[in-house]
This record gives C-alpha cells, structure tokens and sequence, in this order.
C-alpha cells in the first residue's frame, strides 16, 4: 500500500542520490519520517498481534522506501522481512519478491508429499525394528525426503524473479550463481519494497529499516533502531536491482582518515613493538587497494627490514576500536607471542562507555559466539554452534546517559566486547557509537588501554597501558 506523505515534501528536500542501503547510521530524514509514522501505526493495525514481534525469534525487520509514484506524488511502502505472524501477505504491507500463486501451488504439493514422508520416518524410528530390510526402508525413506525436499527448494527459487530501476529481469539464483543464495536471499524487506515500487511505475528515494520487538536471541538488534540493509543476502541482491539508479556508493564501515604519523610507538626492542592505533584504521590490510592502509602495512613501510613481511601483528583490533596492540619483528617473537595468546596468557583491559545504565557493579558474561552467515561481518550468540567467549567487567563510573565500563576479555572472539555488551544476557548496553550492534553516530567508544604479557625472548613481565581518549 503506498502512502503519500501529507503535506508533500519540496523537492528541495528530496535526496540528489539514493542513499546506499548498506550506510550504517540515521536514514535520510524523508525515510527516518516514514519510518516514525510507521512504528506510530505498527500499534493502530488492529490485525497485527503483538506476538508477532515477540517469541522465540524475537522481532522483526521493518523496512520503509521512500518513492515518487508514477501520478508524481511523494510517499513510502511498507515492508517486513520473511514473514509476519505465519503469513508472506499482510495487509498494509508489500507483498513477496516471488510469484505467490505458482509458489503456494509448489509449496502445497511437494510440502504435502514431504510432511508424508516425515510422518513415515517417524512411524519407522519409533519401531526401532534391528532387521536389515527395516533399516534400509528407513534410510530409503530419509534420503527420498531429502531428494524431495531439495528439488523443492530449487522450484520455490525459480519463483523469484528480481528487478531493477531500468526495468530488467533475473531470477533469483543467477545472482549468486555458481553458488546457491544464502537462506532467505529475496525475502528481506528492501527486495521487496523495491520490487513493489518498481511494480507500480515509482521512482525509490530513499530506504531505512528498523527492528521492531524483541531482540533475537542472538543479540545485535535492539527495538526501534535502524540497521543497515544484511550483507549476506543483499550483497549481491540490491546492487543488480539499484541499477538504473544514481545511487551512493557502498561505504567501508568504520574507515576514517587518520594521521599519517600513526600508529604511535609505546616500546620497540629487537623482538617486538607495542603501538597505539588511533579509530578508523585497520588493523591488517582488507581486500582491494581501498583497505590496503593499516597499521600492519604502515609498520613494515616504516622498517624497511629486508623482508617486507615483518613487523607482524600478532593480534588485532576492529577498524572502529583504538588503543594498543602488539607486532612482532621476526618469526620467534611471532611464535612466541601466538603461544601466550593461544594459552590466555595475555592480559588485556579495555575501557567503553555503554548506553545507559548497568545493572550491579562487576561480574562475567559467558556467552559463546558465532559468525552471522547471513550478515557479515555480524557476530550472534549460539549457545550450540558457537566458540565459547568469556569477558569480565567492572562498573567504573556512572552518568546520565552512560556508564564507563572496564572490560576483561579471557578470550578474543571477533566483536566479543561488542556483542557482550548489546546482548540482553550480556550487560545489555550497546557500547556508544556502535552501529553494528547499538545505535547512534559518532566513534565507538572501545579503547584497548592496557595490555600485559611475558617478553618473548627473556620472559620479563611487561605491561603497557594507554589513556582512554574519551
């Protein structure tokens, strides 16, 4: 259902570029009203129940595009990601990226066949029957269902076809072919605002999206806030349907430029360097030339040794966390480094400010860690799946609006800070300034300002520390 804005906006208020879908931080503010009027009418639908953004999977995805209509009037859609309350449709909301009738066609037959078989396997595991011809009949039957069920799965695909500004078509698979698309790759809600918008003639503006209800149980996602649209599924997706447009480039999160004297050098001897890196600059250099700049590249620019591969960090900090780290000139100190690390023989402290305020005043959280596939470089809680992550803390100041926190990490898990922090079982407090797992604009408020360990070459205890620049 399209929705004009009332009164019109002036044209002067309209975005010279689509804003990229993958720019963390507030929407345009055309898609940051649509947003408010939204979450203002998610309460008035008296077709929505509130389960439908709790429960074991916690909330859901919202997403608004801003459009010009075809009759030239300004407005916005709605839309949710995969489904809502059992349903692809719902009223006031824009239908599916796929062709709903052939997909329900597909889905009543062939998941009519596969709840069959399921019924069958069950009847089978229950008579545990040990006779050779009743175990084959079972595996039979499983690998049946299974042949069964990826045929499906591969005809429910095909119903996707997927558009772009200038009015060409693909299915959905060519886009990530020769791979197959990641679990859910079309049903997020960007897709299928913008394949609605196109549907209608329109012209997309501008796109937010936001979560609305509980936090899922992996964590990273609070009520009410806007994230930017999942790489894992919308990577490949939303460049080939923007085509047509004039649209923002995608950004390198978390990039600033920093002075060209950092890192700075705390301690050097023959073995190792302890610096302190400033926000905003890798640790070790990403893929392409654009990411190339870091403090491993700076450090063996700055040393000239006859092989260009050291000084070697031995470890890292996100590109959004400062603070100090430590590299190794050569291959022992490199080793001997590693080893301290592998065997938690380091101790490091870091310092964050986190919104709101903490519940008790020291403790631990233990929550173990996975890569999100469908989202990265977005890192869930998964009690099963997951690496286990251990971090203490220790309350050291509190304000108004935000608690200074000190941060022990026992293990160093990518963003094991940051999700401890956000997580409903962590200290449920988004540190300030992350846009990956909180809110709000700004740098992330995360310092690595201390860090102890044994010399890797005479076993001398050394401890460095760093004051926290905010």
């Amino acid at each position: 259902m399209f929705v004009p804005f009332d009164p019109q906006p002036p044209a002067a208020s309209l975005p010279e570029l689509f804003p990229s879908p993958f720019r963390p931080g507030p929407p345009h503010p055309l898609a940051a009203l649509a947003a408010a009027q939204t979450q203002a009418a998610l309460g008035s639908m008296s077709w929505l129940e509130p389960q439908m953004f709790e429960g074991s999977l916690g909330g859901k995805m919202i997403g608004v595009l801003v459009m010009r209509h075809a009759d030239g009037r300004v407005g916005y859609l709605r839309g949710f990601a995969g489904m809502l309350g059992g349903q692809h449709e719902v009223h006031g909301f824009v239908p599916p990226t796929f062709d709903v009738a052939r997909y329900a066609g597909l889905w009543d037959q062939g998941g009519g066949q596969i709840s069959a078989l399921d019924v069958e396997i069950k009847a089978l595991r229950r008579a545990a029957s040990p006779d050779p011809a009743a175990q084959e009949r079972l595996r039979d039957t499983v690998q049946a269902q299974r042949e069964l069920s990826r045929g499906l799965h591969a005809e429910l695909l095909d119903t996707y076809l997927i558009p772009n500004a200038r009015g060409e078509q693909t299915q959905l698979c060519a886009l990530f072919d020769p791979f197959p698309p990641p679990g859910g790759s079309g049903d997020c809600a960007a897709p299928k605002l913008l394949t609605r918008a196109y549907a209608l003639g329109g012209r997309p503006l501008a796109l937010a999206e936001f979560w609305w209800g509980g936090s899922p149980p992996g964590g990273g996602r609070q009520h009410g806030v806007f994230y930017p649209a999942c790489r894992g599924r919308c990577a490949k997706l939303l460049p080939f349907m923007l085509e047509g447009l004039d649209c923002e480039p995608a950004p390198d999160v978390g990039i600033e430029p920093v002075s060209a004297d950092a890192p700075w050098v705390v301690y050097e001897d023959d073995a190792i360097l302890v610096v302190e890196k400033p926000h905003g600059l890798l640790s070790v250099p990403g893929r392409g030339p654009r990411r190339r700049d870091s403090v491993e590249v700076r450090l063996q620019q700055r040393a000239g040794l006859e092989d260009e591969s050291w000084p070697r960090l031995v470890h890292r900090l996100d590109v959004a966390t400062s603070g100090l780290l430590i590299a190794a000139k050569h291959k022992p100190a490199y080793v001997a480094m590693q080893r301290q690390f592998s065997t938690r023989a380091i101790d490091k402290r870091y310092e964050a400010l986190v919104c709101g305020s903490v519940s008790g005043d020291k403790g631990v959280i233990e929550l173990a860690l996975a890569r999100d596939l469908a989202d990265r470089p977005r890192q869930i809680h998964d009690p099963v799946e997951g690496k286990p992550a251990l971090t203490h803390w220790t309350v050291l100041e509190r304000g108004p609006e935000t608690t200074r926190v000190a941060l022990y990490p026992k293990t160093g898990r990518t963003h094991q800070l940051r999700l401890h922090a956000s997580h409903p079982k962590g200290l449920d407090a988004p540190i300030v300034g992350d846009l990956l797992y909180g809110f709000g604009g700004g740098r992330l408020m995360l310092h690595a300002a201390s860090v102890g360990f044994l010399h890797p070459k005479t076993g001398e205890p050394l401890e460095f520390s760093s004051t926290c620049p905010f």
